[in-house]
């Protein structure tokens, strides 16, 4: 497990100038760790704490030119958990950006990550987790293999936030390795 929940995580972190920060999610709702993210063009400008607005990729798109998108990145502090059972909540219950947050966006061609699908279940007969599509093609009709290239999907834990597409342009990420049975993707970042 790691620190963005489980269904992303790094298996080779960016180096420190690939974490761009000075970002905030610009969504009235909540966005997946893991999700592509996009500079919303829309917003003229920064916002009065001087971050640029950030807002979920969907749909097959070119690769983003440098400092206009990435893979979405929150971490969050210890003070999160106050409130919380600590018996029945731990940092992969926190899998998401919360709107308006100041946030990381990811690049760089060395990184590595995992995306991972993950089924409904039941935690202790008191927590009840849904299930998270992070990647469309795994399940019972695998079509991801290794060299295959991702896109943005269709942006929601049902279809995916991730999809396969033929136009190596579109290609934000490279799948490295399938592994079918646990539901994980592993890819490296194409920009």
């Amino acid at each position: 497990m790691s620190n963005y929940g489980r269904n992303f995580e790094f298996r080779i972190p960016p180096e420190s100038e690939d974490r761009q920060g000075r970002y905030y999610l610009d969504s009235a709702t909540a966005v997946q760790i893991g999700a592509p993210v996009k500079v919303d063009l829309t917003v003229s400008g920064i916002n009065t704490l001087g971050l640029t607005p950030v807002v979920l990729a969907t749909g097959s798109q070119a690769k983003p030119l440098p400092g206009q998108g990435g893979i979405l990145v929150y971490e969050y502090g210890p003070a999160a958990f106050a409130g919380n059972d600590p018996y029945l909540t731990t940092y992969s219950d926190k899998d998401t950006a919360p709107a308006g947050a100041a946030v990381q966006v990811v690049k760089g061609p060395d990184a590595k990550v995992v995306l991972r699908n993950t089924a409904a279940q039941t935690f202790l007969h008191s927590t009840t987790y849904g299930a998270k599509v992070m990647v469309a093609g795994l399940g019972a009709t695998l079509t991801l293999a290794v060299g295959d290239m991702l896109t943005p999907g269709t942006g929601n834990t049902t279809a995916g936030f991730w999809a396969e597409t033929g136009t190596a342009a579109n290609a934000w990420l490279v799948v490295t390795a399938v592994d079918n049975v646990r539901g994980e993707v592993e890819a490296k970042l194409n920009f």
